[in-house]
């Protein structure tokens, strides 16, 4: 995938970590858009439309959780179901990420990753292949839409009459 795809949207609200995540991005060539506040966040990306993988933080202060801004980003953008979003947290376990992936396995993050486990896990190599799988699927929906239109005004063509 060429440098010029690789965007990552950045949401937590302890700068520490923005800072943190930010320069390892970039350090690897992608282009970051980072928010430590749910209403720049939202004002921005909520109306977007530009292909990216989102790291969204579970604890956002101000009464706000990361699967508030995952469930809109996947009701909202017109990609919001196959969008990659990587959720992080320091507090929920595994259980509780399966528990809505259960109950609302549209509207659910792509991957969740406790923050205890970066110091031992790429995250920029499970970013690039969450990007990749979305660039894939935009590509299959795209192709099947295209067979649709065609199948469509196949159908609407009448058929020559034969004398």
């Amino acid at each position: 995938m060429s440098d010029s795809h690789r965007t990552v949207v950045l949401l937590d609200d302890e700068p520490p970590m923005i800072e943190a995540l930010q320069s390892r991005f970039r350090g690897r060539g992608w282009s970051v858009r980072a928010y430590t506040d749910v209403q720049s966040f939202s004002k921005v990306e909520l109306l977007g439309t530009e292909p990216a993988v989102y790291v969204i933080d579970h604890d956002l202060g101000s009464n706000s959780v990361g699967y508030d801004i995952v469930r809109e980003l996947r009701k909202v953008r017109p990609d919001g179901l196959s969008l990659p979003i990587v959720y992080l947290t320091g507090r929920e376990s595994e259980k509780s990420y399966l528990e809505h992936r259960l109950n609302q396995p549209n509207l659910r993050p792509s991957c969740f990753i406790n923050k205890n486990r970066l110091a031992h896990l790429d995250l920029i190599e499970v970013c690039e292949g969450l990007l990749e799988h979305f660039h894939f699927t935009l590509e299959q929906e795209q192709s099947q839409s295209l067979r649709r239109a065609v199948a469509n005004v196949a159908r609407s063509v009448p058929e020559e009459d034969s004398f």
